[in-house]
């Protein structure tokens, strides 16, 4: 008879266990719109830049409408900036000082750890919202830069190895939310919204018109979404 009831017992647990998958993993690829935001004098934002990632996506579920999001995104960022600067003149050396226009196209790897909260299901959908952080390594940047003297002299135009002007690392708060849509079993489509807004400036080194200014930017995005989960 005991026996009888742990048998039945390990058969509950095993089908409550395979009605609700504790993991779920999908594919995901996105658009972005990048901008910079500075609150240093003298350093603007010059509008919003294109971009875009893909990545892996994992759901491990801590009940059946909560779930920590996770994964990777290798995420393409690009956002442009202005500010004060000062170059030399070759083969004189002068220095011109003026404004220096940069459109930053940089490459990370981000791993967001988000916590993602479902409805239950309404009609055909569920909807969702998103509340996390990231954490994005720097695998590359280039930058575009205009540099146009104060004097009215011809402007220089460029493109830079931007690599060592930008911190390796990238922290940032997320916000989502958007809609998931079955298509057949426990297959469905997530079709979601994101904001990512950087944590600390992500330029390096000082101002070269005025050393005791840092040189300062936070390159956040939205992001439109589509994941694929299986």
């Amino acid at each position: 008879m005991r026996k009888i009831f742990t048998i039945i017992i390990i058969l509950s647990v095993s089908t409550a266990i395979a009605q609700q998958k504790p993991f779920q993993f999908g594919f995901k690829g996105s658009v972005n719109l990048g901008w910079f935001a500075s609150d240093a004098t003298g350093y603007n934002n010059e509008g919003t830049d294109f971009g875009g990632s893909w990545g892996f996506a994992a759901d491990i579920f801590l009940m059946d409408n909560y779930s920590i999001t996770t994964g990777f995104d290798v995420l393409y960022l690009n956002s442009t900036i202005s500010y004060p600067d000062q170059k030399s003149s070759l083969p004189d050396g002068d220095n011109f000082s003026g404004i220096s226009t940069r459109k930053y196209k940089t490459k990370y790897i981000e791993l967001p750890v988000i916590f993602t909260m479902k409805t239950n299901q309404i009609g055909k959908v569920r909807y969702f919202g998103q509340i996390g952080f990231g954490l994005g390594f720097l695998l590359s940047a280039k930058a575009e830069e205009n540099f146009i003297p104060n004097d009215g002299s011809s402007h220089q135009s460029e493109t830079l190895n931007a690599y060592d002007d930008v911190r390796f690392t990238r922290e940032s708060f997320i916000l989502g939310a958007g809609v998931e849509v079955p298509i057949q079993g426990s297959t469905y489509l997530r079709f979601g919204l994101k904001y990512d807004n950087a944590f600390i400036n992500v330029l390096k080194d000082e101002n070269t018109l005025d050393p005791e200014v840092k040189n300062n930017g936070k390159n956040n995005f939205m992001e439109l979404n589509v994941s694929l989960f299986f």
